[in-house]
């Protein structure tokens, strides 16, 4: 049977799938609640992970573990590394890297240790669903690399080096530790961002400024997926 998890890193970012979901109830593991339930006639886990890698593994970890789910969906905000995505457009992953991950003593810069991956590819199927979903929602979008760190990107030197060395079009904190984990579990994962800021000098003020409007429609992205797959 298909159990789809979906996390966001704050509440912003699922309080909308929450107050939606059906026949609902709530397990807390490790301080992270999950609502297990129905959205869009599909059987649903949905959490609020927490900001930052660690968090984000702990709680796939324990939807994969626990919950059984089949496939996740890490749903939510980002800040723009390319010129053709702006605050409310949508960046979907092909591939998720973590950026901040540095053996390059003797490793190339990003290279994950025991799995020796730069790139976490996203699940193809899951992409081209969203990416679909997308178009026919007239969502400017891209398909395309996110970057994920324990650091909260606002300068240009970190951001002109995050796009020259992972080729990223978009920056975060969660996604490529969810990838990771989904990744060692052969469970099928993909990402789907809306741009929240532009990663940049004014970073803090469009953030706050446009977090829960793109929050909004990170989610009505991920029920119109649902949707289109009952």
């Amino acid at each position: 049977m298909q159990i789809t998890g979906i996390i966001g890193a704050m509440d912003v970012e699922v309080a909308i799938l929450r107050s939606m979901m059906k026949n609902a109830r709530t397990e807390t593991v490790s301080g992270i609640d999950f609502i297990i339930g129905s959205l869009e006639g599909r059987r649903v886990v949905l959490a609020r992970s927490g900001v930052g890698k660690v968090f984000a593994a702990l709680c796939a970890q324990t939807m994969i573990l626990k919950f059984g789910v089949t496939e996740i969906v890490n749903s939510g905000v980002a800040g723009t590394l390319t010129p053709e995505l702006h605050i409310g457009d949508v960046a979907i992953s092909t591939a998720c890297v973590q950026h901040d991950m540095d053996t390059s003593a003797g490793d190339p810069v990003g290279l994950i240790s025991g799995i020796n991956m730069i790139e976490l590819p996203a699940d193809t199927k899951i992409a081209d669903e969203l990416d679909r979903v997308c178009a026919a929602a007239n969502v400017n979008h891209r398909l395309g690399v996110i970057a994920s760190g324990d650091q909260f990107v606002h300068t240009t030197e970190r951001r002109v080096w995050i796009v020259s060395t992972f080729n990223a079009s978009a920056v975060e904190m969660e996604a490529a530790a969810i990838a990771q984990v989904c990744f060692v579990n052969k469970i099928p994962f993909a990402a789907i961002r809306v741009i929240s800021d532009e990663a940049s000098g004014d970073v803090k003020i469009d953030y706050m400024t446009f977090v829960k409007a793109a929050a909004a429609t990170s989610s009505d992205i991920a029920l119109r997926w649902l949707r289109a797959r009952a």
